[in-house]
């Protein structure tokens, strides 16, 4: 049946109805510390609750910031863990995940399911249609590089789009790979930027009470990283740069702060072979990474894939000058020379190059740093971001055209 009419004969749920607020049903396979959850929950934190009447459902367990979602908004717990690390489409406990989401939401009745990452932006927008739930959101926040090993995710994930009514991106990068490959209409995409709260910078004492709290030199250059431990971010290459510039920087350290998904033993075996592991912190994840930017010199993102990375935004909001490989969002966020460098991806050597030259500039450093944060500030603000997603949300409430 075609769309136009599919919708047309759509009965909006009672409770939609009754209740002037519009009710949103967030989809995610999980709440780990990643950047769309943490996306998911400033808005779960900062939604108008005059509003808007936020709940949160999962596919495949909880997370680390379970409890944090519990405390702003309704959650409901599908699954287990394991199943987002072995997504097979077809198999029976997602057919069977898929008749528990179409019970969900003719039970939470929301006006617009907004899903993200893939298996939520397949299960979603086929739940949301047979239940009845009159609008859907699907969000891309990545290029679809990983789709290359699973040609069906990428054939359901296309049908997941064209259910839905539209694709959220948050970059133009972003935006073109889908469009290449999925071809959706002008009109469906709404391109909305992650947003971040401001960092407020801290005193020399402050830096240094810090550094000696987490063992890190007082004096010597400290660059961070933010990013789980995947393939595709790169990790082995900032740690072949910090070889590279361990000439000119005997004591500069990196403090690789993130998940293992795979890779954080191959990073540490090839700093331990190049003679640099004393000079690596493998923090895992952490809650203060904010402290961590305030007390850093240099904020490094070497990833080779990239939609539109949170933890740059977060860098420069801190003030930090950010080397990033030229790929993806990333030219979006960063400005090459005036906000920090980028190089290109899978180059060390190009990464300690501009590593070494901010390294050696401190009024550099600091001029770069304040320039991203003013950027930060007037482009990529949390409150920017939300009142996008607010108006994106009222364009499809009822009676309203969609596009419009």
């Amino acid at each position: 049946m075609p769309r136009a009419s599919r919708q047309q004969r759509v009965r909006l749920p009672e409770a939609v109805a009754t209740d002037p607020k519009i009710k949103i049903a967030f989809l995610l396979p999980n709440v780990e510390a990643g950047g769309a959850e943490r996306h998911v929950l400033y808005l779960a934190r900062l939604l108008d609750r005059s509003r808007f009447s936020p709940l949160l459902v999962t596919t495949a367990g909880g997370g680390a910031l379970l409890p944090a979602f519990r405390e702003l908004l309704p959650v409901t717990v599908m699954g287990d863990p394991s199943h987002a690390r072995r997504f097979r489409p077809g198999l029976a406990e997602h057919t069977r995940a898929l008749g528990r989401l179409v019970r969900i939401f003719r039970k939470e009745a929301p006006c617009i399911v907004h899903a993200y990452l893939p298996a939520a932006n397949i299960l979603g927008p086929m739940a949301a249609r047979l239940a009845g739930v009159p609008r859907v959101i699907v969000s891309k926040r990545s290029g679809t590089f990983y789709q290359a090993a699973f040609p069906l995710l990428f054939h359901l994930e296309r049908v997941g789009s064209l259910l839905a009514d539209i694709v959220m991106v948050n970059s133009d990068a972003v935006r073109r790979e889908v469009e290449q490959t999925e071809r959706h209409r002008e009109e469906k995409f709404r391109r909305i930027y992650n947003g971040v709260a401001p960092i407020t910078p801290w005193t020399q004492v402050e830096i240094a009470s810090f550094r000696v709290r987490e063992g890190l030199p007082p004096r010597a250059p400290v660059a961070v990283c933010v990013s789980n431990f995947f393939n595709y971010k790169g990790h082995d290459d900032l740690v072949e740069a910090l070889a590279r510039i361990s000439g000119e920087f005997p004591d500069a350290t990196c403090v690789l702060i993130g998940r293992d998904a795979g890779s954080l033993e191959a990073a540490r075996t090839l700093a331990r072979k190049l003679g640099v592991l004393t000079r690596v912190r493998f923090a895992g994840p952490r809650a203060d990474v904010p402290d961590f930017l305030r007390a850093a010199d240099l904020f490094v993102h070497p990833s080779h894939q990239e939609g539109f990375s949170n933890a740059v935004l977060e860098a420069m909001a801190a003030g930090l000058p950010v080397v990033a490989c030229d790929v993806g969002g990333n030219p979006e966020a960063v400005v090459d020379g005036e906000t920090g460098r980028l190089v290109p991806s899978r180059n060390p050597e190009r990464l300690a190059a501009a590593m070494e030259e901010l390294l050696r500039d401190e009024g550099k450093r600091r001029t770069m740093g304040e320039a991203g944060r003013h950027r930060a500030e007037e482009r990529f603000s949390l409150g920017r971001m939300v009142a996008e997603v607010e108006a994106m949300y009222e364009s499809l409430a009822p009676g309203r055209k969609v596009g419009r």
